[in-house]
């Protein structure tokens, strides 16, 4: 992956729209985090399955602190 990745706050919802939908389980997408937009080189490189992305999420939403939230996981 080459290109530069750019977070910005926006709803679970919208963001999982847009994100693929892998046919396998164990694939793999690279993520590149950056502690402020300003900064050049990423602060934490990792590659991530999406499927274990979605039961972890899945799993939070479920927790006391984010029930009030409403978020809900369109598969």
């Amino acid at each position: 992956m080459h290109d530069g990745v750019i977070n910005v706050f926006e709803s679970v919802d919208q963001t999982q729209s847009i994100l693929s939908h892998l046919p396998r389980n164990d694939a793999t997408i690279g993520v590149f985090l950056k502690r402020h937009l300003e900064y050049k080189s990423p602060y934490m490189l990792r590659n991530v399955r999406p499927n274990i992305e979605m039961v972890a999420l899945q799993d939070l939403i479920e927790t006391p602190l984010h029930k009030d939230l409403n978020v809900n996981i369109d598969h």
